[in-house]
């Protein structure tokens, strides 16, 4: 190594180190989000103090995972304990955040003894950090809502809609803004890729329909907005409140019973009924469109209608269909009404995309559309496809046996990473998801006590949070698996 390659790899490593200290950073803003975003709080004010003692907390207490371990894992004021959960997710992030960073830039990377750190980077990444921080900008800020999302739903079964599209309106603005800087070079875009984004984008009728649905949808907000169309569940805080008053009456007079819990082989089992339909669609889907020559659309119907299959299942016969010790909404009686609500919603969107579908296929108005309007259009498209794909579970397993199959904001958190990562990453992270389950029911045993949940409800949220990140670093063992099934070779962005 020449005294320069060692200069370059000195300014690497500094760089990895700045990702990682970074990292920590937004782990600790994570740990503030996820403590006070359920409880209602300001995530401003007040500042961070000790929960016990109230005592407010100096830079010393809240110095990233360094901060901890000082500590002693103990309040400097009260002594009380705190909890391991705050350096964890510290830790996590960081790793996270400078994973990437050194699988995709390095060179030489700190992983190159264990990876083929070629093979794993994005062609896309080959253009240097220089030319596409933004998009690693991007997925640092997704990884972080990920982070977030997870722990909130975890502890709460509920996904603040305002994580997910706070990421997305980024999404929509920095990838047409980085497509019409690289416009202005003399490579005129992305001088490594195949691909015309970092993100995959759409022209012609696609492209009508991606901008198409996307003015549906915004119709469809404001018409929500000005009360033309129902709002779905607004009746829910009514009836959970009657709901809660009539357990505590129960709890008072005695005539409810305890629950006793789960035990670890029951809740595999009821696992098993969410995936194992999902995994036999999957392929069985792939073996109906192989014969017809539509493998990948086999495949993609199939696992859905597995998963629906699989929710049925596991609300029906999957064990004990709703413990006492799960949350109020699961005993929701009228889910087949709103869903016929939120049906209604889509119709604007439903019908934009075909206005836009026609639009530009038959007239040819978009043209040769510009770089930026084309990255526009693939997180448009993203946030159309993952946050649809959800949707329509939700909606179909829902009306199968008339609870909630999945929350809204299951549907929310994936349209806001398609806004982000395109169409591509949502789906397969929605078909990963399933083999996460049994993971998740094995951890739970052993998680459940740091997360403080009760009840066997089995929240999808952070399934589909790992399932996303899973695929973004490994996305290259995807194209091998995909193309070994599709018997081609298949690219993805």
């Amino acid at each position: 190594m020449d005294r320069l390659e060692l200069l370059q790899w000195m300014a690497s490593v500094t760089g990895l180190l700045f990702v990682f200290a970074l990292g920590a950073i937004v782990g600790s803003f994570v740990n503030v989000v996820a403590y006070r975003v359920p409880m209602g709080l300001s995530l401003i004010r007040p500042g961070s103090r000790c929960p016990s003692c109230e005592t407010p907390l100096t830079w010393r207490e809240n110095f990233p995972i360094f901060g901890w371990i000082a500590l002693g894992g103990k309040c400097r004021f009260c002594k009380s304990r705190i909890s391991a959960e705050y350096p964890l997710v510290e830790f996590v992030t960081a790793v996270l955040f400078a994973l990437p960073y050194a699988i995709w830039y390095m060179r030489p990377s700190v992983l190159g003894w264990a990876l083929d750190v070629a093979w794993w980077t994005p062609e896309w990444a080959l253009d240097g950090l220089v030319r596409t921080w933004p998009m690693y900008f991007l997925i640092l800020v997704m990884m972080g809502c990920l982070i977030a999302i997870t722990l909130v739903d975890a502890k709460t079964f509920q996904i603040p809609i305002s994580i997910p599209w706070g990421m997305a309106g980024i999404a929509l603005v920095v990838h047409p803004a980085h497509a019409l800087w690289l416009s202005t070079t003399k490579a005129g875009g992305l001088k490594h890729s195949a691909f015309d984004w970092t993100i995959p984008t759409f022209d012609g009728a696609w492209l009508g329909a991606a901008f198409g649905a996307g003015v549906g949808l915004l119709a469809a907000a404001v018409l929500l907005w000005m009360k033309v169309l129902p709002q779905s569940f607004s009746d829910y805080e009514a009836w959970e409140q009657e709901a809660t008053a009539a357990l505590e009456r129960a709890e008072a007079e005695g005539k409810a019973t305890e629950d006793e819990g789960e035990s670890v082989g029951g809740l595999l089992a009821r696992t098993f009924f969410l995936t194992a339909p999902a995994v036999a669609g999957m392929w069985g889907g792939y073996g109906i469109g192989l014969s017809m020559g539509q493998e990948m659309l086999g495949l993609g119907v199939g696992t859905v209608l597995g998963l629906v299959v699989g929710v049925v299942l596991r609300a029906t016969v999957g064990g004990r269909g709703g413990s006492e010790g799960d949350p109020v909404w699961v005993g929701y009686p009228h889910a087949r009404r709103e869903m016929m609500k939120e049906i209604l919603f889509l119709v604007p969107v439903v019908a934009g995309a075909a206005g836009g579908w026609l639009l530009g296929d038959s007239m040819g108005v978009l043209g040769d559309p510009p770089l930026w309007l084309l990255a526009l259009g693939g997180s448009v498209g993203g946030i159309i496809v993952g946050g649809g794909l959800v949707w329509m579970v939700r909606i179909l397993g829902s009306l199968a046996f008339g609870k909630e199959a999945m929350g809204l904001g299951d549907v929310h958190l994936m349209a806001g990473v398609g806004a982000v990562v395109g169409v591509v990453d949502p789906v397969l992270a929605f078909f990963v998801a399933p083999f996460l389950g049994i993971a998740w029911a094995v951890g739970s045993v052993f998680f459940g006590k740091m997360f403080k949940r009760e009840g066997t409800a089995l929240p999808y949220g952070p399934h589909l949070a790992a399932a996303t990140i899973i695929v973004l670093l490994a996305k290259p063992a995807f194209e091998v698996v995909l193309s070994a099934l599709a018997g081609r070779t298949i690219w993805l962005v």
